[in-house]
């Protein structure tokens, strides 16, 4: 690989899911969507039916995703105006 390759690379971030400004706003839509749950009044159910350890790695299992293309908001404002 040459070293504008590896340059590319490293700007682009070598994960392969994403860097900038729509991973950021991935995790941190998946990190609020999971202290949500955690905080709801379904979190002591999930804990009492399958145990702290289980009730834990199905709410890692939750994940928010941004799709494109998704219906603009009663503003009209869509994914696209981020």
């Amino acid at each position: 690989m040459g070293k504008g390759k590896r340059i590319k690379a490293k700007r682009r971030g070598s994960s392969g899911t994403g860097s900038g400004f729509l991973a950021h706003a991935q995790e941190v839509l998946t990190r609020n969507f999971q202290k949500e749950i955690r905080n709801s009044a379904i979190w002591p159910q999930m804990v009492a039916e399958f145990g702290e350890a289980k009730a834990e790695e199905l709410l890692k299992q939750c994940k928010g995703e941004l799709r494109p293309g998704l219906m603009p908001d009663e503003a009209g404002y869509g994914p696209e105006d981020i």
